[in-house]
């Protein structure tokens, strides 16, 4: 294709090359079609034309990245504008006073290079489509470690919500009946997202250890003891370049409504009560996979009738525009849906972190538990 508004240029470069060559595109507004087929593109350069070479600059920009050579029709041109014109994307300059086979051995030789451009496009396409099917398999394996159901309890109940802001999540829950009266629960995020995050979540999965079995007695394992105890197996691992973790867990009695939990560096749990108002859990501890001597501490907080305790991911804390964490912000997002069922009240703050995206991808995955006590009053 020949982007010109000069007759004589169209007709000479058709008499060196062959009209087979190319195809004249009058253009004196220096714009190519929004759509076109094209092997190469040939872009006049009058020297008496001032816009000339901003418009040879502005085709070259756009065509960058396209499979297409970008080639200018030139006489002799200043070094600076030859550097800037390369820097735009030109493949090469032609002048009509080259020799015909020259000119037209040239023009073959950029075809050739958009060829080997285009069938390195597809093969990238063919990679992409593919590396797609292999995360679509990954996200489908990695759902299948969550709890499919969430454990029945009596006069209580969880629920639960996981999204991810890639293919695959460095989050991960889960909610398991540890005995006929406790019930164990963790949210834990592997700092960072994508593949080596989501791997350490089954890491973390499998090697969390809730009981000792001894024949036919077992002892739970206090939270505060399962942490360190998972500290210890991921830094005997030896993981290279492993991001740390934060976590929280805990065990639900239902005889007595007290919650045992411990941390390890992860935004602190939270009470909600049923008219909105909010605490934030005590306890220490440090990230998963960083000290050999780490302790963590163990924490008990019963819960009354009414009240939710509310376990997040730090994604959760980008309710604001801009995809900015704003930890208040989200504690005022909590307060906001007090009134609301517990599968509702998740949903909410799930909605206010989608709308601080403007309608793209979260920038961090979000998770949230919750575990609600039915009220004695029904209110």
């Amino acid at each position: 294709m020949l982007v010109t508004d000069r007759a004589e240029t169209s007709e000479k470069l058709r008499r060196l090359i062959g009209s087979a060559w190319a195809t004249v595109e009058e253009a004196p507004d220096g714009r190519l079609p929004e759509t076109f087929d094209a092997d190469i593109v040939v872009v006049d350069l009058p020297p008496e034309d001032v816009r000339a070479m901003e418009r040879a600059l502005g085709i070259a920009a756009r065509l960058r990245d396209a499979p297409i050579p970008v080639t200018v029709v030139a006489g002799r041109l200043p070094r600076q504008k030859r550097v800037a014109l390369y820097r735009a994307g030109v493949m090469a300059f032609l002048s009509l006073s080259d020799d015909a086979e020259e000119l037209a051995a040239r023009l073959e030789s950029l075809h050739g290079a958009k060829r080997v451009a285009a069938q390195a496009l597809k093969r990238l396409r063919d990679h992409t489509r593919h590396l797609d099917e292999q995360l679509r398999l990954a996200q489908r394996l990695q759902r299948d470690f969550l709890p499919r159901r969430l454990p029945d309890l009596a006069g209580a109940r969880f629920a639960a919500r996981l999204e991810a802001a890639a293919w695959v999540a460095g989050d991960f829950y889960d909610v398991f009946r540890l005995d006929e009266r406790h019930v164990g629960f963790y949210v834990a995020d592997a700092v960072g997202h994508g593949i080596p995050a989501a791997l350490l979540t089954v890491f973390v999965k499998k090697s969390l250890q809730t009981k000792r079995i001894e024949g036919k007695q077992y002892e739970l394992i206090g939270p505060d003891e399962a942490l360190r105890l998972l500290n210890a197996d991921l830094l005997s691992a030896e993981l290279q370049e492993m991001p740390f973790i934060t976590m929280v867990y805990g065990i639900y009695n239902e005889a007595t409504r007290e919650c045992a939990y411990a941390r390890a560096g992860h935004p602190r749990p939270l009470v909600l009560g049923p008219k909105g108002g909010l605490e934030q859990l005590e306890g220490e501890g440090p990230l998963l996979g960083i000290f050999g001597d780490a302790a963590f501490e163990l924490r008990r907080r019963r819960l009354e009738p009414g009240e939710r305790l509310i376990l997040y991911t730090d994604g959760a804390e980008r309710v604001v525009a801009g995809r900015r964490a704003d930890p208040e912000k989200l504690l005022e997002v909590i307060r906001a849906s007090a009134l609301l069922p517990v599968e509702a009240l998740l949903d909410f703050v799930l909605d206010a972190v989608r709308a601080a995206t403007g309608g793209d991808h979260l920038a961090d995955d979000v998770t949230l538990v919750a575990l609600e006590v039915e009220s004695t009053t029904g209110v």
